[in-house]
């Protein structure tokens, strides 16, 4: 069920597109955006991009730095990371064998390109698995199916003192998401987008709102134990807000420097209430 996006692109959304609206364009300054997402369980590897107008055209792998001097100390050791030229410019990453994040252990990070350093610090939280759900089968192949309205899907993950908390990320997968024929319809569903977001604290569990759910198709599921770093930034960015500032634990630019664990499910969502 383990699943590692290439980043969290649902939190960075907003810091991405950011600046200025068209009548105050010389307001734009650029800055980095560090997408410092260490996974518990797996080698060191961050991305690094960079922010742009809310009004120009976005393309993920134009934003994407290159050329940065990135290192991350743990136990006293430094780590230069090595950017993966030529596939992935802006990843930042050493393999498995060099050091595997590891739950409790405190990560600094130096971050230099140009005249801009940018430092950070994290103590890991705990690796997370989902234990159960009420579906048989939740990967990413064949999921089972949730009937809206009538199937409730639940599920249980391992809970760890050492995790300041979780956050929960639901996501509709089709590409037409948006479809007049996957919507769930006024008399159901209340979700406006395909994707929803939520904090939990002292709990394990977790029982999927139906007002989360408005578009039928696959569904992923990430649930991901929270230190202190990702539970600040994830609760205090507004999606859609360009002059948004989340709370970071860097010292400069935008983004997070966390090491956090994660799981994924999958569900198949369909509707059969008429509307």
């Amino acid at each position: 069920m383990k699943y590692i996006g290439h980043m969290l692109w649902l939190l960075l959304a907003t810091v991405l597109l950011t600046g200025c609206d068209s009548n105050n364009e010389d307001l734009f300054v650029e800055e980095m955006v560090v997408q410092g997402y260490l996974y518990v369980g797996h080698p060191l590897s961050i991305d690094v991009s960079h922010t742009v107008p809310i009004d120009q055209f976005y393309d993920p792998a134009a934003v994407m730095v290159s050329g940065a001097d990135v290192r991350i100390t743990v136990d006293g050791h430094e780590f230069q990371l090595i950017e993966q030229l030529p596939d992935n410019p802006g990843t930042y990453a050493l393999p498995g064998d060099s050091h595997i994040v590891t739950t409790g252990k405190r990560y600094d990070l130096r971050l230099g390109k140009g005249g801009t350093v940018i430092t950070g610090a994290t103590i890991a939280a705990a690796e997370l698995h989902v234990d159960s759900t009420n579906l048989e089968n939740t990967d990413s192949i064949d999921p089972d199916t949730v009937e809206y309205g009538d199937t409730e899907f639940y599920m249980h993950w391992n809970n760890d003192p050492v995790n300041f908390g979780y956050f929960i990320i639901i996501e509709n997968l089709e590409p037409d998401w948006f479809d007049e024929d996957r919507e769930i319809g006024v008399d159901n569903g209340g979700a406006v987008t395909n994707v929803s977001a939520m904090p939990l604290r002292d709990t394990d569990e977790f029982k999927i709102p139906w007002v989360f759910l408005g578009f039928a198709g696959t569904h992923r599921v990430r649930v991901f134990s929270c230190e202190q770093a990702l539970w600040d930034y994830a609760t205090t960015t507004q999606l859609g807000v360009a002059e948004n500032y989340p709370v970071s634990n860097l010292s400069a630019g935008r983004g997070v420097f966390c090491a956090v664990g994660v799981d994924t499910v999958y569900f198949e969502l369909v509707d059969l209430i008429e509307d």
